[in-house]
């Protein structure tokens, strides 16, 4: 892991790098990418049928009833701010902002995106994204493909992840799906009915060629552990299964962070960049860009250094002649550690023997 003192200039260096225009086209482009990645939170998209326990998911995370039951909104970002703020885009393309988040107002409307700011600590390190349709497998479908170019973890909340939601999620690429999750919401309901743990266990196949993992979460109980006065029932909140599902999900992004900052640090080394003199050093990770109103892309950052940094121009990395067939063994290899590193566990120190043959 690299030293954290460097990861609080990185971002200046890439951005004097930039400004130094000395930069072949290719690595140019790479650098943008890279500074995009690095100011603004992991993206989590949360997805699913209507009624499916999204919003209900949404509110456990942000700590508070933040959508009110049955609302009929569109599709909504949250992000963190200093402040309540609500940025809403009609139909017709007109914006408005207000200070003051009232979801009921515009429950029905012809609002096409939402986006709200809240100071939650939770959106200092992820973004959320509930995409919201109608229902209709065409409609899904499209929403799928809209969302996972602007997601990094996404979260399928459903009950049952019948054949009709399947098909709707092997649209997903593979490469999103080794960071995606199955949430099973009203866990408590389907625990009522004495179906849980055979819906679990008829999922496990699935769930481990399409999914991360699964987590069951009973939402209105993760939902009641966090009280009005902004304390948490530590107790009810982990039994709800939210404890967990939050818990994995910042772990993800941290990683997801951790990886891009060692992927600038690489491109920086492989351009003998040297870190912008007098860069500004914070204890903090970098703040996130201003988020447009609307359904873009990721912010750029604009922060500007103090001196540029020296660059040796060189040729951009060659790609390999079939990157999808790399990819796909990366992602093979992947899971295969995996599922040794459970099968280890399983069995306990110095009783792994019979795995050797499987290593090899």
């Amino acid at each position: 892991m690299k030293d954290s003192t460097l990861d609080e200039t990185v971002i200046d260096t890439l951005q004097a790098a930039l400004d130094s225009e000395r930069l072949p086209t290719a690595a140019r482009e790479y650098a943008q990418h890279l500074l995009r990645r690095l100011g603004s939170p992991v993206r989590v998209s949360v997805l699913g049928l209507p009624m499916s326990g999204k919003s209900e998911l949404i509110n456990m995370f942000v700590g508070r009833r933040l959508f009110p039951k049955d609302a009929q909104l569109p599709t909504t970002e949250i992000v963190h701010g200093d402040v309540e703020r609500m940025t809403v885009t009609g139909a017709d393309g007109k914006v408005d902002v207000t200070d003051k988040i009232d979801l009921e107002q515009i429950s029905g409307s012809n609002a096409a995106f939402l986006k709200i700011e809240l100071p939650a600590p939770i959106l200092r390190r992820v973004s959320l994204l509930e995409v919201v349709t109608d229902g209709t497998i065409a409609e899904l479908s499209s929403a799928v493909d809209w969302s996972v170019r602007r997601t990094d973890i996404a979260l399928w909340c459903s009950q049952s992840f019948a054949e009709d939601e399947q098909a709707v999620w092997h649209r997903v690429p593979d490469s999103l799906k080794d960071h995606a999750f199955l949430v099973l919401t009203k866990a408590d309901v389907l625990s009522a009915k004495e179906s849980l743990s055979k819906q679990v266990a008829a999922l496990e196949t699935i769930v481990a060629e399409e999914f991360h993992s699964l987590f069951a979460v009973a939402t209105l109980q993760a939902v009641k552990a966090h009280r009005g006065d902004g304390a948490v029932d530590e107790t009810m909140y982990h039994a709800s299964g939210g404890g967990a599902l939050t818990a994995e999900i910042l772990r993800h992004a941290e990683r997801g962070r951790r990886a891009d900052f060692d992927g600038a640090h690489l491109f920086l080394a492989r351009y003998k960049i040297q870190a912008a003199a007098g860069a500004h050093k914070s204890t903090e990770a970098p703040p996130a860009a201003k988020a447009p109103s609307g359904p873009a892309e990721r912010p750029s950052l604009v922060e500007e250094p103090a001196k540029p940094a020296a660059v040796v121009a060189e040729s951009a990395p060659e790609r390999p002649e079939n990157p999808e067939l790399f990819a796909d063994a990366i992602r093979f290899l992947k899971r295969r550690g995996e599922t040794l590193g459970n099968s280890v566990a399983k069995l306990g120190e110095g009783k792994a023997n019979a795995l050797i043959p499987q290593c090899v």
